[in-house]
């Protein structure tokens, strides 16, 4: 079925599962399992046998299947969750760092709307209907739900008004996650009552329900007025509307989540709570997991998933699928790195094959810019072609040609947020020095460091080595080659007219065709010209459950992060 127009798109229904060491909610890839690839969490509040898929095609509004438990079996309410925590939070405000914007925005937050990954349709939440006069302008009725009790909102109903707030208080933050689509193209909001929200657009775009822009988990979590008015009130504690209310923490370690009493949706969630434990090495996570204090764990690679099958048998499930998270190693987009033939030979010069040798025993797959799962991907052949493609002798012609000054010795920061990102940095150092004779030193920087000065200022003077976030829509993968995005500046410096020009027509494409052709053309399109977001390879993801945690529900993106209907069940 083709949809009628923007608003209810729809894809076909594929299963695309990926992994999770931050299981317990789903807190995205970066917030606490770090930055994606086989530690992107996209499913819910943890795992089990028991899990079973929704159904696809579900039209706007509409409630999903809830997942099958079987006959006779007794659903536990009175079970705590508990889940790994990789890195120290800097701020638990969600405006202050992109790990607690997103492990928030999937649990203390509530939200109007979300959009799955298999049916590419929105689905509402808090909104019991949104109506569109065209396509700048759509009305949202929201329903009954209530503030968690505790100060300043103490219990109080949700109202349209503590909506806009917190919109228009997220489209100002500097330091958040969001995308230009809040700065770019929404325009104003007004609220006739306190249930009706008539939202208008500076301009038209495709992709305004997903959950990179209008549906974000960070800029669409819905605040009290009070703390929308003082964001800064999220230094200390957090009130939402959400499915759990936020307890405690030992500056920003070992999180303590409960139940949401008056949730809006009844009899939810099952889980008494979650709680969250500091483990920041991956030995002591894997211990951790066969000494139950973590009921589910991503791995890093297939020894370690044999390594616990082994070790537990049935009593563990280990779910195996693509990432769609995206190593990328990105230079800068300026001055002699301008230059398409630089930008050209240093992709050349990574042997991708071996890395994925390296970092995962041969288990992944050739990526371009967007990664194999979506059919916006550009073919495995074409790729292999141009972004896959690896040439030692046409890396040093086409570097030699340029003006690189290869005297100078250049860094490659990445964050320390596990073992993998220092081995990602470590092999793109070696390659690009036995390939290209460039000089480079490696340079850890902490998280909140890494993407609030590196990459989110622009501060470095050679790479920058990452997993890209596991996007439930194909726009995000290429938003890195417009000139600026979400109100910042273009994080390489990378200032083209040409490529600026094509990602922002692409949104104004309402033909789901001609959008995802447009889409493959971009990416052929930063290929020619040389965009210094080089992508490598998307692992294939590997994520362990305790059968006792039951209720999961898989194949739809970080849409499952809100099931409510997880619960433990220890015998």
């Amino acid at each position: 079925m083709e949809r009628d127009n923007y608003w209810t798109r729809r894809i076909a229904r594929r299963r695309l599962l990926t992994g999770s060491a931050a299981t317990a909610l789903g807190a995205g890839a970066w917030a606490l399992a770090g930055c994606g690839d086989d530690d992107d969490d996209d499913d819910d509040d943890g795992g089990a046998s028991t899990a079973t898929a929704t159904t696809s095609g579900v039209q706007p509004g509409t409630q999903t299947a809830p997942t099958a438990t079987p006959a006779g079996e007794v659903i536990k309410k009175d079970g705590i969750n508990k889940s790994r925590q990789s890195a120290i939070f800097a701020t638990i405000n969600p405006y202050g760092g992109l790990d607690s914007g997103l492990l928030w925005g999937f649990t203390v937050f509530d939200h109007l709307w979300y959009t799955p990954l298999d049916t590419g349709i929105r689905e509402n939440f808090l909104a019991t209907s949104i109506e569109q006069q065209d396509a700048t302008h759509f009305t949202v009725v929201i329903g009954e739900s209530f503030f968690h009790d505790k100060a300043p909102a103490n219990g109080r109903k949700v109202t349209a008004q503590d909506i806009k707030a917190s919109f228009e208080t997220a489209a100002k933050q500097t330091k958040i996650s969001n995308s230009s689509w809040w700065t770019q193209t929404l325009d104003t909001i007004t609220t006739p009552d306190e249930k009706t929200l008539n939202f208008t657009l500076k301009q038209v775009d495709a992709w305004t329900f997903s959950s990179t822009n209008g549906g974000s988990p960070i800029g669409s979590s819905i605040l009290p007025q009070e703390i929308a008015a003082d964001p800064s009130f999220m230094d200390k504690d957090l009130v939402g509307s959400g499915r759990f209310q936020f307890v405690s923490h030992e500056n920003g370690t070992n999180f303590k989540l409960k139940r949401h009493e008056k949730w809006r949706v009844s009899g939810e969630p099952y889980l008494a709570g979650v709680e969250y434990k500091l483990i920041q090495e991956q030995a002591a996570a894997l211990a951790a997991f066969s000494s139950q204090e973590i009921y589910g764990l991503g791995l890093s690679n297939k020894l370690e998933r044999e390594d616990i099958l082994n070790k537990h048998g049935k009593d563990v499930v280990v779910e195996s699928d693509d990432s769609r998270a995206v190593w990328v190693l990105l230079p800068r987009g300026d001055g002699q790195w301008a230059d398409p033939r630089v930008i050209h030979a240093i992709s050349y010069a990574l042997d991708r094959k071996q890395m994925i040798e390296l970092m995962n025993f041969g288990e992944g797959k050739l990526s371009g810019p967007v990664p194999p799962a979506f059919g916006e991907a550009l073919p495995t052949a074409e790729i292999e072609q141009t972004w896959g493609k690896h040439d030692e002798a046409e890396a040093k012609k086409l570097l030699a040609a340029s003006a690189f000054d290869t005297s100078k010795e250049y860094s490659i920061k990445y964050p320390t947020l596990g073992d993998r990102y220092q081995q990602f940095a470590t092999i793109a150092k070696s390659q690009l020095e036995k390939s290209l004779g460039l000089k480079i030193k490696l340079v850890p920087e902490d998280f909140g460091r890494w993407l609030s000065q590196s990459l989110y200022g622009s501060d470095y003077d050679g790479f920058l080595a990452f997993a890209s976030l596991a996007y439930d829509d194909p726009s995000s993968y290429i938003t890195p080659y417009a000139k600026s995005y979400g109100g910042r500046p273009n994080w390489a410096g990378y200032m083209n007219d040409e490529m600026d020009a094509a990602v922002q027509a692409q949104r104004k494409i309402l033909d789901d065709k001609e959008r995802r052709a447009a889409v493959q053309e971009i990416q052929r399109k930063a290929w020619t010209n040389g965009a210094p977001f080089i992508p490598t390879f998307i692992a294939i993801s590997n994520t362990a459950y305790w059968g006792f945690v039951k209720g999961r529900v898989t194949g739809r993106g970080s849409y499952g992060a809100f099931n409510g209907k997880v619960y433990i069940d220890k015998g």
